[in-house]
């Protein structure tokens, strides 16, 4: 997404403020990595922000992205058809808001928040500005991932807010619409929006966000550990983190793996606060984080007692070299038996029946009546926080095992 790694190397920027509003000693543990590595999930959706980006700006259908190859930081991304499903949704509610309130329409738009603290940047998604004074501005986030992040009190769009709004607020506008839209999210409509006053607003930019950004700088400026944990890079460096894993394991000195607890010895309650901490995204972020610095240090010629880095070779699936020459080679023994005939799925069905003439509900009316998604059925343990309700009792049965009848 252009302008992205603009944002992206602002420690105090939008995107990572859940985390240093409440954590602040995080951002200093941010500096001290000098290359963050990209996900798989974070290239994703960058590439589904490039295909909102370029159907907005482009007034392009983000059905003409379908089998495309997005590039980023370090990955190669296939728009397919469950891309297209989500940016599809983000693309005709920013479409169907600016036709219906009208205004000027701005994607990707770069704002500069150094009137709040400086080093505060970033980009909007869309942002909408009302063509009247005394009106409502609006500003959409697109999320591609799937957990949940309501719109109520966000930070993060409170920070995008403030930049579509600038200082002085040049338009006049009374309010902000602040609007997600995350069609992938579990357990939530796909948009949610949350109004804010514009005088709301400027008070939390002076006395929330200006005094947490001062507070990053403080040298000594604490690791705090909660939801905003999640997605943080630097949780191998993190204090808080290794204090909070090393309490699990009792008042000891010395840890080596003999050291863990009994599982069968656990009282329900311990039970249920270590499964909870060794099961979690956050502590297999501390594990990966750990394995990645073990093999960095190794590359550098440092000594591992124990360890040592070796070279790895896979054989991938094999592939034609140059198919021109397979049909060459074929095609006159093989015939019609070379090639295989695939329907082509109902995003690129509905697309050649727009081409053909028929309209985009029509359509979609008619591939929708063919078409069905798979649901799948998995049990899982949370924390009692998540909204799904509980189940136990009534599975009783289906965990039960032979012998527990005796």
């Amino acid at each position: 997404m252009p302008g992205s790694d603009k944002e992206l190397h602002s420690l105090i920027g939008a995107s990572s403020s859940e985390r240093w509003l409440h954590c602040p000693g995080s951002v200093r543990l941010y500096a001290m990595i000098p290359d963050r590595r990209e996900t798989i999930y974070a290239a994703t959706g960058t590439a589904a922000h490039e295909v909102c980006e370029l159907s907005l700006v482009n007034d392009a259908e983000p059905e003409s992205f379908l089998g495309q190859t997005i590039k980023t930081k370090e990955f190669d991304v296939l728009v397919d058809d469950k891309m297209v499903d989500a940016v599809r949704v983000y693309v005709d509610f920013v479409r169907g808001q600016h036709k219906e309130y009208g205004g000027t329409l701005m994607v990707e738009h770069p704002f500069d928040l150094s009137f709040v603290h400086a080093g505060m940047f970033g980009r909007n998604d869309a942002v909408i500005i009302p063509d009247q004074a005394l009106d409502t501005l609006r500003i959409f986030d697109y999320k591609n991932g799937r957990k949940l992040v309501p719109a109520q009190d966000n930070p993060q769009l409170k920070f995008y807010a403030l930049g579509a709004l600038g200082k002085d607020n040049p338009w006049n506008v009374l309010n902000v619409d602040m609007t997600i839209v995350q069609p992938n999210a579990i357990g939530k409509q796909a948009i949610d929006t949350w109004t804010i006053s514009v005088t709301d607003l400027y008070d939390w930019a002076y006395n929330v966000l200006r005094p947490a950004a001062e507070a990053t700088e403080a040298p000594d400026a604490p690791c705090v550990m909660g939801d905003w944990c999640g997605f943080c890079e630097a949780q191998a460096l993190c204090p808080a983190k290794r204090d909070a894993a090393l309490a699990l394991l009792g008042p000891r000195v010395d840890y080596t793996p003999e050291s863990l607890p009994n599982v069968k010895s656990l009282t329900p309650e311990q039970l249920g606060k270590c499964s909870a901490f060794f099961t979690s995204d956050e502590f297999a972020a501390w594990v990966k984080a750990l394995a990645a610095e073990e093999q960095a240090a190794l590359a550098r010629g440092e000594k591992i007692p124990g360890r040592k880095l070796v070279e790895s070779v896979a054989l991938g699936n094999r592939k034609w070299a140059d198919e021109a020459q397979v049909v060459a080679q074929f095609r006159d023994e093989l015939g019609e038996d070379l090639y295989n005939l695939k329907l082509k799925s109902p995003n690129q069905v509905s697309t050649l029946l727009v081409k053909s003439g028929l309209s985009k509900a029509a359509a979609k009316e008619r591939v929708d009546a063919l078409s069905t998604r798979e649901e799948t059925t998995s049990w899982k343990v949370v924390n009692d926080d998540d909204p799904r309700p509980a189940r136990g009792q009534d599975l009783l049965d289906l965990f039960d095992t032979p012998n527990s009848a005796n």
